[in-house]
């Protein structure tokens, strides 16, 4: 099973957010919306300006690729 998760949220104002998570971390941080990006930055939403969550799995073979370079 995959390990590692692309996440887009959106949130009411439309504003599109793109990062990755793993199964390990919580979807909801200290009562907010966690995202890790891919410049290891972390963006927090509050859960009721979220309109949409969205979750695609990153395949083992690309996942182990990024993590070597």
């Amino acid at each position: 099973m995959t390990q590692k998760w692309t996440i887009t949220v959106t949130t009411e104002l439309g504003e599109t957010f793109t990062g990755a998570m793993t199964r390990q971390q919580p979807e909801l941080v200290n009562g907010f919306v966690a995202v890790a990006t891919e410049e290891g930055e972390w963006i927090f939403l509050k859960p009721d300006t979220v309109t949409k969550m969205h979750f695609t799995p990153v395949a083992e073979e690309a996942a182990e690729e990024t993590e070597k370079e």
